[in-house]
């Protein structure tokens, strides 16, 4: 699936994510975490642990990039949430988790609005009746943006990292 939307200056495409994206989408996540208050992980991952952890998990549903220029500017990950996770943050196991990660200068161009489509259409044709974002209370701008799109509170907690956090969601159609 190929996506692409805005002028041809600042055109955004979007796609499923391809073997010989890895090593640029987990540079993305980890200039994330280096840049501090953006994403409620706190250690870098290898290329190979990023496509272990994500794209290959029993849980994977869909993992699309964006793209400006030829270039990947953020990727978007959905995946079915874990039925034995004994976690403060336990969720049904139709229900999904998503994460969007965009790079520093390429944040308000709507590549995250993208991704969501793609992943939206993704999740639609699977039985998953609703999606959670998890943030941090800290990111204001991810609350801002999952809200911009339909998120509403779900719940608030500490994890087990001692972050405070809020859960977003989005009910797809049954």
């Amino acid at each position: 699936m190929l996506i692409s939307i805005g002028s041809n200056l600042m055109s955004i495409s979007v796609r499923s994510v391809r073997s010989d994206d890895i090593i640029g989408i987990s540079n993305i996540l980890n200039e994330i975490i280096v840049e501090g208050g953006k994403t409620l992980h706190n250690n870098i991952m290898t290329p190979l642990e990023f496509e272990k952890y994500y794209l290959k998990s029993q849980f994977s549903v869909c993992c699309h990039v964006a793209i400006q220029a030829q270039s990947i500017i953020g990727f978007q990950l959905l995946e079915w949430s874990d039925p034995n996770w004994s976690g403060v943050d336990k969720l049904p196991s139709n229900w999904g988790l998503i994460s969007t990660y965009i790079k520093k200068n390429a944040r308000r161009l709507s590549a995250g609005r993208q991704l969501f489509h793609a992943t939206k259409l993704s999740a639609n044709k699977t039985k998953m009746l609703s999606i959670i974002a998890t943030v941090g209370l800290f990111n204001k701008g991810a609350i801002e943006f999952y809200e911009s799109l339909g998120f509403y509170e779900y719940e608030q907690f500490k994890n087990d990292s001692n972050q405070y956090c809020v859960s977003k969601r989005f009910d797809l159609p049954v």
